[in-house]
């Protein structure tokens, strides 16, 4: 067993390398590691390692944005393997495959069972820990079964949550997430449980030495409570080593956790404390927003009583090549009249789960032959090429971007090479400062929002959020030639 110090870990080298499933969560995991004092970076494409060493040397984590929440199975290997070989040269102790607190999957669709599969050829780890809760936003592991609230509300369990158990692509009917997992994966899933955890550090460490010895290749934590997550993350770090770097699956809130346990290690300086400035305040505003949670639906609802024009987009006609140039000069001269106007708009898809515009765009699907991922990318593609057109013509200073399985899209849009935290907002939804192969995007305060993320007034705060200018907090600067 190989434990990290200050001698094996330099100041300046990074510590964590991840890879996130989606653009809101990536994100969110790079909150949490800001607020716990790791600088921290998200590339959409891993950067050389001279690039990042000359361009960024301060950055202790580095995150690669992906899109492998949302691609088939026989695609992840191709979109993973090379961006995790890229890691290898960073020598970072840690890397994370970040997935979603609320662990949507399948065995055809962003098969998480799958990257475990593949991080384990390329990395060779004895055990792969599981650390799927998040307890500071409402997601929960219970004896292996996995629970989330719905937004800041009622917590359920997996398989009777109102939006997670009907998600269009990934409906998740079972909560015990070994029996989840083994519909993707033959790998043998142990589990730490409530009663492992609460024993402590001794008995939980006894455990995993049993799991080694009968040769069960992965691990599931529970987790109920922040001391829970720290500990396991503490135990991740315990196997960590630049020259074999121990990998494992996580939710966005593992950053929390690894951000005490380096913090307690001596590893940071601390969280910096700054006086932010006043810039966006009440600036105007565009979210573009292609998710049907339930929350999302209620902000939808929160914003177009609170002032903001509500834009609503009709989704079949974006699906059809002939009728969506017509559809987008619309809703673009809509949104530049409002915002001319001083006035916030919102963009969107769908108000909720139960917006007619979802059975009409399943009907669509059906007369084109279009599957999910085929509908997901086209919509996507349709609400980038409005916001590009719409950031063209105005000047704006902020941008929400909502639904976790559409940003991705979005973002090529916007030619995110890199972003990094400006402000959370709330949690697990923060402000971010774009790094844009687009000059005139560059410095760009951008949220990527997941579905069900978010207060109520969620867009209302982001408005309002106070963050210094880019060029006081930028961590570093692409080369001119990049």
């Amino acid at each position: 067993m190989i434990k990290p110090t200050r001698s094996t870990t330099s100041g300046d080298q990074v510590l964590l390398a991840y890879y996130g499933d989606d653009f809101s969560g990536t994100t969110a995991t790079a909150e949490a590691l800001y607020e716990c004092g790791v600088p921290t970076v998200i590339f959409t494409e891993p950067p050389d390692p001279m690039l990042l060493a000359r361009s960024f040397p301060a950055v202790r984590a580095v995150g690669v944005a992906g899109l492998a929440r949302t691609l088939p199975v026989r695609e992840m290997q191709p979109a993973l393997t090379p961006v995790f070989e890229a890691f290898k040269r960073y020598h970072p102790p840690l890397v994370l495959y970040k997935v979603c607190s609320t662990f949507d999957s399948s065995d055809q669709t962003g098969s998480i069972g799958r990257a475990m599969e593949i991080g384990r050829n390329l990395f060779s780890p004895s055990l792969i820990p599981i650390l799927p809760a998040a307890p500071k936003l409402g997601r929960y592991t219970v004896f292996g079964h996995h629970f989330a609230a719905l937004g800041d509300g009622e917590v359920y369990r997996l398989d009777r949550h109102p939006s997670m158990r009907s998600h269009p692509v990934t409906p998740m009917d079972e909560s015990d997430l070994r029996l989840h997992l083994r519909r993707q994966t033959s790998l043998e899933i142990g589990l730490i449980n409530l009663l492992d955890l609460n024993r402590g550090e001794t008995c939980v460490r006894r455990r995993l030495d049993e799991l080694r010895d009968e040769r069960i290749q992965t691990v599931l934590f529970d987790c109920v409570e922040l001391k829970h997550l720290e500990l396991a993350c503490h135990l991740v770090w315990e196997q960590a080593s630049p020259e074999r770097p121990a990998f494992f699956i996580g939710s966005q809130e593992v950053g929390h956790g690894l951000g005490q346990v380096w913090q307690k290690a001596g590893l940071l300086a601390g969280p910096e404390v700054v006086k932010p400035g006043a810039s966006g305040q009440q600036q105007p505003l565009l979210v573009l927003s292609g998710s049907c949670a339930t929350m999302t639906g209620r902000q939808i609802s929160w914003a177009a009583s609170n002032g903001f024009a509500d834009l609503p987009v009709t989704t079949q006609a974006l699906l059809d090549p002939a009728r969506r140039p017509v559809e987008q000069e619309r809703v673009v001269n809509s949104c530049l009249r409002e915002l001319n106007r001083g006035r916030p708009v919102v963009v969107h898809t769908a108000a909720g789960p139960d917006d007619p515009r979802i059975t009409q765009m399943h009907q669509a699907m059906r007369s084109r032959a279009l599957n999910h991922e085929q509908a997901n990318r086209s919509l996507g593609d349709a609400l980038g090429e409005i916001g590009l057109r719409v950031l063209s013509a105005v000047k704006l200073r902020r941008l929400i971007v909502t639904g976790g399985d559409t940003a991705g899209r979005i973002q090529s849009h916007l030619q995110v090479q890199a972003l990094q935290i400006a402000e959370p907002v709330g949690i697990a939804a923060p402000l971010c400062y774009l790094y844009s192969g687009n000059p005139a995007l560059n410095g760009l305060e951008v949220a990527f929002k997941g579905g069900q993320i978010g207060t109520v007034d969620y867009f209302g705060r982001v408005r309002e959020a106070a963050v210094r200018s880019f060029a006081e907090a930028a961590l570093g600067s692409f080369p001119a030639s990049s």
